[in-house]
């Protein structure tokens, strides 16, 4: 659906992924003067489940799982050319590591991955996202500012999250 560019103001500083000259993923808390734009896809009785942040992506991300969360609605505010990408293990016991805050996410090797999906988010539409399957942010370029208002749940699968969409009236990308 489309949703009018959101108001915001950081909060606090929440999970940097970060390596080399603090490139990677950066999310915020943030506060909304108007957060029942972004809220008002999902059904009032489930917003206290979901935060609300802001995600700035500033290089290619390799293929991943998430930390902490299991599903994510991005409001794509900047997209830069880039393209989130799923894959599928090729082999059974995957070579995995962690960087600095990841807890429960993973970092995993291309060459033991196929892909199996691709989008690329144009600035102002919105993507649920699952991101317990492994994924990628891949750029035509080195330096990138990809941006989102993020509303984020570790409690709600993908699934849920689509039926919690679909009750709202809007349709969901699975």
């Amino acid at each position: 659906y489309d949703f009018p560019k959101p108001i915001f103001a950081v909060t606090q500083g929440l999970n940097t992924f970060t390596g080399v000259d603090n490139r990677g993923i950066d999310y915020k808390l943030i506060w909304s003067p108007e957060p029942e734009t972004m809220y008002k896809i999902l059904p009032e009785k489930y917003w206290e489940d979901f935060h609300l942040t802001v995600m700035t992506i500033n290089r290619g991300i390799p293929p991943h799982t998430d930390s902490d969360i299991l599903t994510t609605i991005n409001f794509y505010l900047d997209t830069d050319g880039c393209d989130t990408v799923y894959y599928e293990p090729l082999v059974e016991n995957l070579d995995t590591f962690q960087i600095k805050n990841q807890t429960n996410g993973f970092i995993y090797k291309n060459e033991q991955l196929k892909e199996v999906a691709r989008f690329s988010a144009k600035p102002m539409e919105v993507w649920v996202l699952d991101v317990k399957k492994i994924h990628s942010v891949e750029s035509p370029k080195e330096d990138i500012k990809r941006k989102a208002v993020t509303l984020g749940t570790r409690i709600h699968d993908y699934e849920t999250v689509c039926n919690m969409i679909r009750e709202k009236g809007y349709e969901c990308n699975s």
